[in-house]
């Protein structure tokens, strides 16, 4: 069993050093680490050369961007599964050891699972809000995955690229992330996506990780600070994408109108600021989000003369074809 970490990083260079060291120290170690550098204008680049990670750069596409290009990557260099993290994702050191505990124990049932999620905490070991796993409810899907009632791990609604290990099975059946979302909900996204093509996710509370961002708490159009709007204009029209993608034609109308009528008024009630830019802005992304289509990548063929062990020894690429050259 082959696994690959990939770890998106953009601008923290001291987050990457503590989240790459935390990987390192792992009990069980990846085979490899991949760093997708998303085009850092700080000292990344320069570090990471003398780095024994597979790097692979690029022009800022977002997390989702990033993401997308790592789990591809990953997946051509022949990984079984992949270890997905941002480079403020700090595991405690038995985090992956817990996560193959608990592949092992799904045993013959490995090939039905699309996903592990870790249990996300905040620095002070209280769960993160934004990534909050939620119990998957619905009867059709849970009697789909009933072999998970043979096992202590959960069946959730969609997992967290905070820290997810994805089966190359759910890659090759559904393809990559969407990298046009750029950032927000391309994780959620993506793992509906995997469970409504017929591959469970599992929640693994004993993999613990930090998320170390600067506070804990869902983000949101009535408490977050103007500064976030340019996310807001990605997130909101994402989340609308998602829920016509899963939950059809008639709750993405009953959301769109909701946003269009509804939410300027509970704008203006709960927002103690700039709440008639915030009102744009949903009304913006709304009309966004009617013309937005995506499309969805397949991966590109994994091929199985790629050597992990050339790549891992101090590797740095500045693109796709500089590692084939590397590795074929």
């Amino acid at each position: 069993m082959k696994i690959i970490a990939v770890i998106v990083t953009y601008n923290r260079l001291m987050m990457l050093k503590k989240c790459l060291q935390a990987v390192h120290e792992q009990s069980h170690k990846p085979d490899a680490i991949l760093v997708v550098n998303n085009g850092s204008t700080d000292d990344t680049r320069h570090w990471l050369v003398d780095q024994p990670v597979i790097t692979h750069h690029q022009d800022n596409l977002g997390g989702a961007g990033g993401f997308s290009a790592g789990i591809n990557l990953a997946y051509r260099l022949g990984a079984d599964w992949i270890w997905l993290m941002d480079d403020d994702t700090i595991p405690n050191s038995d985090a992956l050891g817990q996560l193959v505990v608990a592949l092992h124990h799904l045993g013959k049932h490995q090939g039905r699972v699309g996903f592990l999620s870790s249990m996300v905490q905040w620095t002070d070991g209280n769960i993160h809000e934004m990534n909050r796993t939620y119990l998957l409810k619905e009867k059709s899907k849970m009697e789909a995955f009933s072999f998970a009632s043979e096992t202590n791990y959960p069946l959730i609604q969609f997992g967290t690229f905070v820290s997810m290990l994805l089966s190359s099975r759910a890659v090759e059946k559904i393809g990559l992330p969407i990298k046009e979302f750029f950032i927000w909900c391309d994780d959620v996204e993506f793992s509906k996506r995997i469970i409504a093509n017929g591959m469970a996710g599992l929640a693994v509370e004993d993999s613990i990780i930090s998320h170390e961002t600067p506070t804990n708490h869902q983000s949101n159009v009535f408490i977050d600070p103007a500064a976030s709007i340019w996310k807001f204009e990605y997130g909101l029209r994402n989340e609308l994408f998602t829920k016509r993608m899963h939950e059809g034609e008639w709750k993405f109308w009953l959301s769109w109108l909701h946003r269009m009528l509804i939410m300027p008024f509970r704008i203006v009630i709960r927002r103690k600021d700039h709440q008639w830019s915030f009102i744009k802005l949903v009304w913006r992304t709304s009309i966004k989000a009617i013309f937005f289509h995506p499309p969805i990548a397949k991966a590109e063929q994994r091929n199985s003369n790629h050597s992990l062990n050339a790549l891992s020894n101090n590797t740095s690429s500045t693109n796709l074809r500089s590692i084939d050259s590397i590795s074929s």
